[in-house]
């Protein structure tokens, strides 16, 4: 299990993981006050999604702290239980928080994540393992970057691989390389659905293979600024040679996310994690050209 990629999750649900209870004895039936009832649910739709913890979460989200969405509830002394199970929830999440703290990967600002979807075969790994040395191996083993691919380990559930890579710098210009990716995917579908509608408008063949070749064209264009403006930014040269690793980065980062692949920081500078895209929000993203031309 990935204990480190969840750690965020369990740090900010442990405080939260708690019933409070008063007894108050005026009714058999209802004999106690339960409060903080909010935040509770708010902590555990943080770890809902954890693995091994599935079964406490079900017999929570079955009780009548589901039942309801306010804050303070009256309950019986039999309703009590969960607090057992919170109990325990709060005992494996803890357990989990620490074992992570303890890894020699946890909060490496030289590392990366990388998660693929589900691998059926060697070839199919090799595949990757040959796309991820065009999009992140070769940019980084640039003498300015100097980055150096190492694989620290791996971990289940999606395959997931924990990666250094060597430097600070390293990271920053895979994120750049993720962020510009997420930028080309995006143009790339918006175009998609451009060419489709203009189909719709029965065109002749000339104007639909004239829109289509422009499409082509500010493609061309968009990855060519986006290449141009991390060598300015990451490298102390921009050759042709150099842009062109670039670009091919860049596409293949971009057909690497559209199979469900995600690279992420495992640093918790939140700066590095800012730098990276939101995966969930691609189809927001927006080119940070203009903000690396004024950091410069």
């Amino acid at each position: 299990m990935n204990f480190i990629e969840y750690h965020e999750f369990i740090s900010k649900a442990l405080p939260l993981l708690k019933l409070e209870t008063k007894y108050i004895g005026t009714n058999p039936d209802l004999q106690y006050d339960a409060s903080g009832l909010i935040n509770l649910r708010r902590g555990i739709s943080q770890i809902e999604d954890i693995p091994y913890i599935e079964s406490d979460i079900a017999i929570l989200k079955r009780s009548w702290l589901y039942q309801s969405s306010s804050d303070v509830q009256k309950i019986s002394s039999t309703e009590t239980f969960i607090a057992e199970t919170i109990k325990k929830l709060h005992i494996k999440l803890s357990t989990f928080k620490e074992i992570a703290e303890k890894s020699g990967i946890f909060n490496n600002a030289e590392s990366i994540i990388i998660r693929i979807p589900e691998i059926k075969s060697f070839d199919n790994l090799q595949k990757y393992a040959n796309d991820f040395k065009k999009a992140i191996e070769i940019p980084i083993t640039d003498k300015s970057i100097d980055g150096k691919v190492s694989i620290l380990g791996a971990d289940e559930g999606s395959i997931i691989f924990y990666i250094s890579v060597g430097t600070i710098a390293a990271v920053k210009l895979i994120a750049g390389i993720c962020w510009s990716a997420g930028v080309i995917r995006k143009k790339k579908a918006e175009a998609k659905i451009f060419e489709e509608h203009a189909k719709t408008l029965e065109l002749k063949n000339d104007a639909l293979s004239t829109f289509v070749e422009a499409q082509k064209i500010q493609l061309k264009n968009i990855l060519d600024s986006e290449a141009n403006a991390i060598a300015n930014k990451a490298y102390s040269h921009n050759e042709p040679e150099t842009i062109e690793r670039l670009k091919l980065s860049i596409s293949t980062v971009a057909e690497l996310i559209d199979k469900g692949v995600q690279i992420l920081p495992i640093s918790k500078d939140a700066e590095i994690q800012k730098s990276f895209p939101n995966y969930k929000n691609l189809n927001l993203i927006e080119s940070s050209i203009k903000q690396i031309m004024s950091d410069n």
